[in-house]
């Protein structure tokens, strides 16, 4: 590396020479002296094995080959200042792409829909969104960034709580009509509600409901049960019985009538929708905004 950088001093103070065309001019400007310039000057030809410059006491000409080495190097050195003016730019306006992991409900119901105000505000980001039931962490499958629901598991990870969703029992207006609505978790007994089957591990979800200062856990029998949050909504909707759902699966059903929440009063906490990406002291621009839109 020492190398390298010596090697880099060198082709700068060559380029500044080759331009003032005057060694004391070079060491004026660059705060050495001028035997320093021709030490360097004296250190780049010994590596090239070839002579840059035709030095006298005043004057300070190119060899043929000095002429090619400083198109080159003027080249190089125009790039370099290009890239640091581009990766500059990318510092205080957002660009590049994002690779984002997220639960297919989440997505469809929430995030996508509300993309093009993202976008309007950061043209120059590009998004690929990749959706499923479960999403692994994000590093994996290149995610730079994954949205989960429920507990995260300790990890390296960077964890930002986006919400807190909560429990909704709900069904539709006919079933209401014709079952009458229940007053209390108790008159659950008397209704055909459906049931969730984790996919995860295999188990009926039991339904969490307010009781007083508690929260009480009840084992719920019921004669149909799905293993998808959207589909337990449409079977409600469809009128086929009760169900407990988390709110933002329900609620464009809730919004449009379709569905009615019962059991308001006894509505408990869910669990957190979170955004995790991995913990860098710096995060890039691009990733910093769209943790914030999502917030």
């Amino acid at each position: 590396m020492g190398a390298v950088i010596d090697r880099l001093h060198g082709i700068s103070v060559f380029l500044s020479v080759v331009e003032t065309r005057n060694l004391s001019e070079t060491a004026r400007a660059l705060g050495v002296s001028t035997s320093a310039v021709s030490a360097a000057i004296v250190r780049l030809e010994q590596k090239l094995s070839v002579r840059l410059l035709n030095r006298t006491t005043r004057r300070v000409n190119t060899t043929p080959e000095g002429v090619e080495f400083y198109q080159r190097c003027k080249k190089i050195v125009a790039d370099l200042e290009l890239a640091e003016l581009s990766v500059g730019r990318s510092g205080r306006v957002p660009s590049g792409q994002l690779r984002i992991g997220m639960p297919s409900a989440l997505a469809r119901m929430w995030i996508v829909p509300r993309l093009p105000e993202f976008l309007e505000a950061y043209p120059s980001i590009s998004l690929e969104i990749i959706s499923g039931d479960f999403m692994a962490g994000a590093g994996a499958e290149g995610f730079d960034a994954s949205l989960h629901v429920g507990e995260i598991p300790s990890s390296s990870l960077m964890v930002r709580k986006l919400a807190t969703v909560r429990y909704v029992v709900c069904a539709s207006s006919k079933y209401l009509s014709a079952r009458g609505i229940p007053e209390r978790p108790a008159d659950l007994a008397h209704h055909d509600c459906l049931t969730y089957r984790r996919p995860r591990n295999g188990r009926i979800r039991q339904w969490k409901l307010k009781s007083g200062s508690t929260i009480e856990e009840i084992d719920i029998d019921g004669f149909m049960t799905f293993n998808s949050g959207e589909t337990l909504v449409t079977a409600a909707a469809a009128g086929l019985g009760v169900i407990q759902v988390a709110e933002y699966y329900a609620r464009p059903e809730l919004d449009s009538g379709h569905l009615v929440e019962v059991l308001a009063g006894y509505k408990v906490d869910a669990y957190d929708i979170s955004v995790v990406f991995q913990k860098e002291k710096r995060a890039a621009p691009r990733l910093r905004v769209f943790v914030d839109f999502l917030l």
